[in-house]
């Protein structure tokens, strides 16, 4: 059992080494200009309590956070380790009942996504996070740039906010050849575009681009009627490991 009083304990360990090692191999053997990392808890914002519930608040805990920030030493190797790589990554989250955008190095950023049909969590939850600007998060400063924030006394029957989240990939743009022509060119920098919407009406909350490693000179692809997607399939890893959360899963998309 880990105690979360000592989140920088060395050794623990969220994901295992048999994973941790597949993930490190597939990212540098890759040529993509951008990574998606996919992780079922949050990141940089801790995650201590519950959502509010009747006229009451949110239960605190002094031992309980779910979240990435109580394996500290495992963290803060990955952020290094994906900082190092020379292109963005870009941590996809949940588990927290709010959407948020963090930059947590030049090329690392997380993002996450919630909730859909609970209330959300309030500032007390989060550890005390800011709604955006600076955060140091238990010893690794980031940058809150966006995110769907309650205060500690607000009212549980207002803690409401659904949020969904689309990722739009950027490598191509239009340029017709001839009238009724389809044709599309390469950017040189390709982008990715995370828009955040409100989940009752659509409307736009935030969008946060990201700039991709620059490709090689413009070239004109062949005519055709849509781009093509510019991902693979993703590949995961699955089941438990000796010395990590058998829960946890962590999933690549490049």
């Amino acid at each position: 059992m880990h105690d979360t009083r000592r989140p920088d304990m060395p050794g623990l360990s969220m994901i295992g080494r048999r994973q941790k090692r597949w993930l490190r191999k597939t990212m540098k053997a890759t040529d993509g200009g951008f990574f998606f990392v996919v992780s079922s808890v949050n990141f940089m914002i801790p995650h201590v309590g519950g959502t509010p519930s009747g006229a009451g608040r949110a239960r605190v805990s002094s031992n309980q956070d779910d979240a990435w920030t109580v394996f500290l030493e495992e963290r803060e190797r990955l952020i290094r380790f994906w900082d190092g790589l020379g292109k963005p990554v870009m941590v996809l989250t949940g588990d927290l009942h709010n959407s948020f955008a963090i930059q947590i190095t030049d090329r690392v950023w997380e993002f996450a996504s919630g909730p859909h049909p609970s209330r959300s969590h309030d500032a007390a939850s989060e550890g005390g996070r800011p709604p955006n600007g600076e955060f140091d998060s238990r010893g690794r400063k980031c940058r809150v740039a966006w995110s769907i924030y309650f205060l500690p006394d607000t009212p549980a029957r207002l803690t409401s906010q659904p949020v969904y989240t689309v990722v739009q990939g950027n490598d191509v743009f239009h340029n017709p050849a001839g009238l009724g022509e389809g044709s599309w060119v390469a950017f040189p920098k390709p982008h990715v575009v995370v828009r955040f919407h409100d989940g009752e009406t659509g409307k736009l909350l935030y969008a946060q681009p990201v700039a991709a490693r620059p490709q090689s000179p413009i070239k004109k692809r062949a005519s055709v009627a849509e781009p093509s997607l510019p991902f693979p399939a993703p590949a995961g890893v699955a089941g438990g490991r000796r010395g990590g959360n058998p829960s946890s899963r962590v999933r690549i998309r490049r």
